[in-house]
């Protein structure tokens, strides 16, 4: 019995135990102490000392746990009947010392055996207690009697010597030293403590001697009376009964715990994998804000470097000009100074016919020069280029705005909803991919990618993606498709997002992607399929073609939305809904609108 209240930590008596989730007990403070050293070496949990099952016991939850009350009053009365029998031993050594004050008063004749004289001739047995608990140890004898109610085993010459049959003793019940254990835990009554009590009260539940039921004198007379073994059995009975009912209602509050804990772990999932995809729309939202504000920032200095150069190379030209007829007239200028310089009248008249071609170079650069003047009158009067590039910095404010605003509209309100037509050719021809009931499947190893017929007002469209039944393998390999839209018709073997043409949501090595011409933009990992994608596209918008998705899967509903403006040459082509399957997935349209 001590062996099962020792706790298996301290291997002391337990001490307010406290019951685990896997129905073993351990102290309070043993349970603690582990729990404190784990957490300062950085670990969490506890493993059983008894099973090594795992448990996710921390500092604050040891509290929590259920105290193990059926326990604990087992080791409270375990303490107590051991106190009890240390204090009968004591009484049997103060009874000892009193024999032996006895036995000097009284002769040894006197001290006659209760039992029958023919007492050399009994037969032990191995159960007997062989040793007499009052001879010397040098000289110790074979024990040949036991006094209930001292609890001491004697030999015949000690009983003769130190137990006398006269006065306050002579009342005592003696049998064969038999080790018993029903003897071992003899029980005395609380009123009358020499009393073994033998007979059991049911009004009051309590062992009582004989006295305590005589008839006018014991105050348990009257009341109902039953026998040891009646109340034994009623007694197991009852704690059977309240044994099985707390070991039912352990299991329950164990079961209900581990439930608890099961809720307590995927209410922590779900709280990190929320938080997760709150960090990606929030992500996604800045980079898309972001993106177009930077798209109308290129727009605008783009356009406002575009009317610099132009000004600038008018009046880079118009210097150029006024350059050369500079040069012009310094070479006319230092002819005319060398005519001038001639001293020698003669010499002067000798070159007279240079003059007329000087006069002739002098008006032809006049003209110029007046056309020079024309050109420079016009620059300085023609403030529209410096105007244009003042009103950028406003024109850039309200187009951001604009901007702005058109990235908080809701789309769906904008869009009319429609399944992309794709022609079917009664075969696959090369470069003609054929499609069926609605459902797009690639003929052969590699992607094939779709193109339908283009856009004539704002619309939106959404496609579920599957498994085929017949592909196995991990998300991570070979899951190739994608979504989106192409300002010129793709070829059979053109994947989404790959030229200047598409733009599209696509999945490559498990992470859904926005992908243009090659560029990978991340968006969020594959959790699994199916999953839907839906593309909004609206082509009326002043500032450019505003191209929005929402990719929804079966737990989390619509986990991430996104949206661009798309500013670019193509801007003002035919828009073309575009899709890019592999082997391993097919993609479904809904069956109505």
């Amino acid at each position: 019995m001590e062996e099962e209240l020792t706790c298996p930590v301290c291997l002391e008596l337990f001490a307010d135990p406290l019951l685990l989730p896997c129905s073993h007990s351990i102290c309070k403070k043993c349970l603690q102490d582990i729990v404190d050293n784990r957490y300062k070496s950085g670990k969490d949990g506890l493993d059983c000392p008894s099973c090594r099952k795992s448990h996710p016991v921390s500092r604050t939850k040891v509290g929590k746990l259920p105290r193990n009350l059926a326990l604990e009053n087992i080791v409270f009365r375990y303490q107590e009947i051991q106190s009890q029998s240390m204090t009968r031993s004591r009484k049997s050594l103060d009874l000892t010392l009193d024999f032996q004050s006895l036995a000097s008063l009284a002769s040894p004749s006197q001290c006659a055996s209760p039992l029958s004289p023919d007492v050399d001739n009994i037969v032990f047995s191995d159960d007997l207690l062989e040793s007499c608990g009052l001879c010397e140890e040098n000289s110790c004898r074979k024990a040949s009697w036991y006094c209930e109610q001292c609890c001491v085993a004697y030999c015949q010459s000690c009983l003769e010597n130190f137990h006398p049959k006269r006065g306050p003793l002579a009342h005592h019940k003696f049998r064969n030293p038999v080790k018993d254990s029903s003897s071992e835990k003899q029980a005395y009554c609380c009123d009358h403590k020499a009393e073994v009590a033998a007979i059991f009260c049911d009004k009051c539940q309590l062992l009582v001697c004989h006295l305590c039921v005589c008839e006018g004198v014991g105050k348990h007379s009257q009341h109902k009376i039953l026998s040891l073994d009646t109340a034994l059995v009623q007694t197991k009975e009852t704690v059977s009964g309240t044994k099985e009912k707390l070991d039912s209602m352990i299991a329950t509050l164990s079961e209900q715990s581990a439930k608890m804990n099961e809720i307590t772990e995927d209410i922590e999932n779900i709280h990190t994998q929320a938080s997760h995809k709150i960090d990606l729309q929030y992500q996604r939202l800045i980079d898309d804000l972001t993106s177009s504000l930077r798209q109308h920032r290129h727009a605008t200095l783009h356009r406002l470097s575009e009317s610099k150069s132009k000004i600038l190379a008018k009046l880079r030209t118009q210097i150029e000009e006024n350059r050369q007829q500079m040069k012009t007239m310094e070479n006319l200028m230092e002819s005319s100074k060398k005519l001038l310089d001639e001293d020698h009248t003669k010499g002067l008249l000798m070159r007279a016919a240079d003059v007329a071609p000087l006069v002739q170079k002098q008006e032809a650069v006049a003209d110029r020069l007046h056309t020079s003047k024309q050109v420079f009158q016009e620059l300085m009067s023609d403030k529209m280029a410096q105007q244009d590039m003042k009103q950028a910095v406003a024109t850039f404010k309200s187009s951001s705005l604009s901007c702005l605003k058109s990235m908080l509209v809701d789309e769906a309100d904008l869009c009319q909803s429609i399944i992309p037509v794709i022609k079917s050719p009664a075969s696959p021809g090369k470069d003609t991919p054929r499609v069926g009931n609605k459902c797009l499947t690639t003929w052969g190893f590699n992607s094939s990618s779709f193109t339908a017929e283009p856009l004539t007002f704002n619309a939106m469209w959404s496609v579920t993606v599957e498994k085929n039944a017949s592909q196995m393998g991990d998300l991570k390999n070979g899951y190739i498709f994608g979504v989106g839209i192409s300002f010129g018709k793709l070829s059979l073997k053109d994947q989404v997002g790959m030229n200047s043409l598409s733009h599209g949501i696509v999945c490559t090595g498990g992470n859904l992607v926005y992908l243009h011409n090659g560029k990978i933009e991340q968006l969020m990992p594959l959790d699994g399929l199916p999953l839907s994608v839906t593309i909004y596209c609206t082509i009326d918008q002043s500032e450019g073609i505003l191209l929005a998705y929402t990719i929804t899967d079966a737990t989390w509903g619509d986990t991430l939305h996104g949206k661009k403006i798309l500013i670019d040459q193509f801007s003002r082509k035919e828009v073309y809904p575009v899709f890019t399957v592999s082997q391993r997935v097919k993609m479904q349209f809904p069956t109505y609108v």
